[in-house]
């Protein structure tokens, strides 16, 4: 009983600790921390498989609110259920708030010159993270949708984006709107397979009887 409250101390501490350590090294927020937290989660702790993580990563960018934030909790809550799990998280986010509330309070202080350098080298920093991640779901994508289908989705998303205005223009409405045309298209399939089936029995039917029409007159 010792051993398994000590466990459940152990990974609640360690919880907070990844929660605290993948927010300090990761820049950028959003899909640009989402690299630092498979490399902690999936590839080091294993407490995700790629595929999950993946899911995750679809589901929080498609719901509305701060995506590294919605992916930690989810982390958190699967490992040590929900009170213990949002516990841990507004814990772990406690020191960016202070450290952020520090760097406002220093920018007063510090000359403008230095605030560039340092947003230059972050920025910079971003985009490698954001491309690197981009390549690896494209790898991904390229497998099971194809070019055309691939590059469609693209466009109409970038479309979407630049020319709906905000608050519109949130992901979720469009993949809502693909998966009903995507259900619908199947749909669609399905009835035309069924009929086309169905057609062919009638069809192999009709040359039974034919045939079976045709021996008896031959008797």
């Amino acid at each position: 009983m010792k051993k398994a409250n000590n466990k459940k101390r152990f990974i609640f501490w360690q919880v907070i600790w990844f929660i605290i350590l993948t927010t300090f090294v990761g820049f950028g927020g959003g899909n640009a921390i989402m690299p630092v937290i498979k490399k902690q989660a999936v590839d080091k702790r294993q407490w995700l498989t790629e595929e999950e993580f993946d899911h995750v990563v679809i589901i929080t960018n498609m719901l509305p609110g701060a995506s590294v934030i919605e992916a930690l909790s989810y982390i958190a809550i699967k490992l040590l259920g929900f009170w213990k799990g949002m516990i841990a998280t507004i814990i772990a986010i406690l020191p960016h708030c202070l450290l952020a509330f520090g760097l406002l309070l220093l920018t007063k202080y510090i000359p403008k010159e230095y605030l560039y350098v340092i947003a230059l080298g972050i920025l910079v920093t971003i985009i490698g993270l954001l491309i690197n991640f981009a390549i690896r779901y494209l790898k991904k994508s390229f497998k099971p949708l194809g070019f055309t289908l691939w590059f469609s989705l693209f466009l109409i998303t970038l479309l979407f984006s630049l020319f709906i205005p905000t608050p519109y223009n949130m992901p979720v409405f469009i993949m809502l709107s693909i998966i009903a045309i995507f259900f619908i298209v199947v749909s669609i399939k399905k009835k035309h397979k069924k009929r086309m089936e169905l057609e062919q029995q009638i069809y192999k039917q009709e040359n039974v009887n034919e045939n079976t029409n045709s021996g008896d007159k031959h008797d």
